[in-house]
Parts: C-alpha cells; sequence; structure tokens
C-alpha cells in the first residue's frame, strides 16, 4: 500500500469494499480525536492509533490530516442538515410549522454532541485558509441553506417575510451557533425551553405581524 504524497487536492484512491470500510473507520477515529483533543491535538499518530491503524494508511486514504479533518467537517455538517431537513414535519397551519421547524432542528443538531465538539474543535482551530478553511464555509452554506428552505416554508404557509431572506437565513443560523457553543460549554440546563421560545420568536419576528 502506497501512500499518498501529490497535492492534496489530488483524487482519493478508488477504494475496494474492504477499503470503504477501512476508511470509514479512520473516519469516525477522527471524528473522535478532533471532538476530544481539538483541533491542534488531532494528530495523526493518535488519529491513527484510535483507528487501530498505521500512519501510512490513514495517508494512503486520505492523502493529508488537512484533507481527513475536511472530510470529518463536510460528513458532520451534511449529515446532521439532511436529517433535519428529512425529518421536519410540515403542517399547514404556520404557528404549527413554526414549532415544528424549531424543535427538529435542535433535536438534530444536538443529536451527537461528538459532533458538535468537533465542528467548533475545527472553528476554533488556528486555520486561516485551505480546504478546512473551505469547508467550514461550506457548513455555513448549508445551514444558511436550510434555515432559507424554513423560511420559505413559513412564508408559503401564510406568513410574509419582513426583510431580506439571505439576511435573515444568515442571522438565525448565527443564534443557532452561538445557542450551540452554550450547550457544549454549560450542558443542557444552558438553553431551557425558554431559550428556544427565544430562537422560535426571533425567527417569528423575520415576518409581518401575524394574528
Amino acid at each position: 500500500m502506497t501512500p499518498q504524497t501529490g497535492s492534496p487536492h489530488q483524487s482519493p484512491p478508488r477504494l475496494t469494499p474492504k477499503g470503504d470500510r477501512r476508511a470509514a473507520s479512520i473516519l469516525q477515529a477522527a471524528t473522535t480525536v478532533l471532538a476530544r483533543d481539538g483541533f491542534g491535538g488531532a494528530t495523526l499518530g493518535r488519529i491513527a492509533a484510535e483507528a487501530s491503524a498505521e500512519k501510512r494508511s490513514v495517508l494512503y486514504y486520505f492523502g493529508t490530516r488537512e484533507r481527513l479533518l475536511v472530510k470529518v467537517v463536510h460528513d458532520l455538517g451534511a449529515r446532521i442538515a439532511e436529517t433535519v431537513r428529512q425529518t421536519t414535519p410540515h403542517p399547514e397551519d404556520p404557528r404549527a410549522l413554526l414549532d415544528a421547524i424549531v424543535s427538529t432542528t435542535w433535536d438534530g443538531v444536538t443529536s451527537d454532541p461528538q459532533l458538535v465538539r468537533a465542528y467548533f474543535a475545527l472553528v476554533a482551530g488556528d486555520v486561516e485558509a485551505g480546504e478546512v478553511d473551505d469547508a467550514l464555509n461550506t457548513i455555513k452554506d448549508l445551514y444558511r441553506t436550510l434555515i432559507r428552505e424554513q423560511l420559505l416554508a413559513l412564508q408559503a404557509a401564510g406568513w410574509t417575510l419582513r426583510g431580506d431572506l439571505h439576511v435573515s437565513a444568515s442571522a438565525l443560523f448565527a443564534l443557532l451557533r452561538g445557542y450551540l457553543l452554550q450547550w457544549l460549554e454549560e450542558g443542557e440546563s444552558a438553553l431551557t425551553e425558554g431559550g428556544l421560545d427565544q430562537f422560535k420568536a426571533l425567527m417569528a419576528a423575520q415576518f409581518h405581524p401575524y394574528e
């Protein structure tokens, strides 16, 4: 087995079913180490040890440590966003729809604390450019798109947006990320029903007054 040594942008190797399973186990190990040890602590050695693999095996499947962490970010963000999208019910009444959106979104993004910790570990990492930075921007776009879809669903249910859809989605994403950080730092008690009610009220405030 020959490690990849070229540009971090080169294509990954074509894998057999066994190789797919091995790559998946390394990816899971990287997520675990990133969540536990932070960006700086997510070394190739620790990831390889967590996966019961050799460093050269990690490099063979992912090319570089940076590319592996990029893959972690893409997978965890896309997985949660799609779960929220697929599980949100769509009642016709906009008030009921708002309740469903907020509860389903929060349940989805907090469903795996390890993944959330891994995300914030990358946000706090000493990364100014490169593939990891690009991946974090992709995650922002994923969730802004999800929130835009939710706002449009509320509009389709009968409410009228006050201002720009994209500005509203960006503001709500920033608020959601702040709640998530508080939840990680202080635990479930930090964000009571009152906190989620506040998020719900701010989402409703993106629309003209309603009866």
